[in-house]
């Protein structure tokens, strides 16, 4: 009887070792597309959100372009359900791509319990860190981004605009839209209230959150709520949820908006929301994408996967969008003094709070003093 078992068991062991080394083979040849070429696959909801997503998408298409001897790059577009993401991280790691990029705190998860299952595939996540405590995730690496910053000087453009003659009126009340209560979109809030106090620490702020990243007739109402209180001036951080904003501002004689993420003046150009968007706060995806692969190209070393990196503005990764717009909306002298909160930031003469080191109610004290 024991001689019968040891043949089914050798084989089994022996189909077994097979399936391990055909794993590892496909792991192994994932590294590189059939011209030698790094594959770099992009999963987003959708490339065309004229922020978060879009600015990413810019990004990879960038490396397309300049970097093509060296990469070929795909998007794979999965939609607003978040449900179904993390199959198409599988779809996209079983490809062979030697690049898997992902966006945002939804994709925490996928990016904790994928990538150990692919360690020759390495794994970029934007706006989010992973517990790397967890252990085999040193293929993953985070970046995070100074929008702190990118908020302060935001706020400070709302603090010039809201007590202009130009404005709806000369109330020191300003407006802040978001799209969840998470700590990447507070940190913009609390740059935001920062920089406007420091402008004039009389400047108050309405608040609100819409619940999603893709709700506009919501974000247009919390809009319309804030602007009948009397705000004349809205930062709104909500990726597509926030062309809502844009329009409630876009209707209203005085009333202006500031982007977030990308340039939205750029993104809204012939429609009639753009001459709303007074600036835009950055978070530059597409310069910290485009980075990141240059320094692979040079020196793979030189990108410390296993770990988070924080861009700003030495990265050209934060900011805001200074243009003809912010010409037409405030003064030259207004401008300059912008430009010179930003030369500070830069010299680490003015230090911004991060959200993600305070309390709830350490940031309420921030906004609401």
């Amino acid at each position: 009887m024991k001689g019968l078992l040891k043949k089914p068991v050798g084989i089994l062991l022996a189909a077994v070792t097979l399936l391990t080394l055909a794993g590892c083979r496909r792991q192994q040849d994932a590294a590189q597309a059939a011209d030698g070429r790094m594959r770099v696959v992009l999963c987003i909801g959708r490339r065309n959100d004229l922020s978060f997503q879009q600015s990413a998408y810019e990004g990879l298409m960038r490396v397309g372009r300049e970097l093509s001897q060296h990469f070929v790059v795909e998007v794979r577009e999965m939609g607003y359900d978040t449900t179904i993401w993390e199959s198409g991280f599988y779809e996209a790691a079983d490809s062979g791509a030697h690049f898997v990029i992902g966006l945002g705190y939804q994709n925490k998860e996928n990016f904790e319990t994928i990538p150990p299952q692919y360690p020759n595939t390495q794994f970029i996540l934007f706006d989010q860190y992973v517990d790397y405590s967890l252990g085999n995730l040193n293929n993953v690496l985070t970046v995070l981004f100074d929008s702190n910053e990118s908020g302060f000087l935001a706020g400070a453009v709302a603090a010039y605009w809201t007590v202009s003659e130009m404005a709806m009126n000369r109330d020191k009340l300003i407006g802040f839209v978001g799209a969840i209560n998470a700590v990447n979109i507070n940190n913009f809030l609390v740059g935001y209230a920062e920089g406007a106090q420091y402008v004039d620490p009389e400047i108050r702020i309405r608040t609100a959150y819409i619940g999603d990243f893709i709700d506009t007739a919501r974000a247009k109402d919390l809009t319309m709520a804030q602007i009948s209180e009397g705000v004349d001036i809205i930062f709104q951080v909500a990726s597509a949820a926030g062309n809502g904003v844009i329009e409630a501002a876009a209707e209203r004689q005085g009333v202006m908006a500031i982007g977030v993420d990308a340039d939205q003046y750029l993104t809204l150009a012939g429609t009639e929301l753009q001459p709303a968007i007074i600036t835009s706060a950055l978070k530059r995806l597409d310069n910290a994408l485009f980075k990141i692969l240059s320094d692979y190209v040079r020196n793979p070393a030189s990108v410390p996967f296993g770990t988070t990196v924080t861009y700003g503005l030495r990265e050209d990764a934060v900011g805001i969008v200074f243009n003809e717009n912010l010409e037409r909306h405030l003064s030259a002298g207004n401008i300059a003094s912008v430009r010179g909160l930003l030369e500070k930031l830069q010299a680490g003469e003015i230090r911004v709070s991060q959200a993600g080191m305070l309390s709830a109610a350490e940031i309420n004290a921030i906004v609401n003093p």
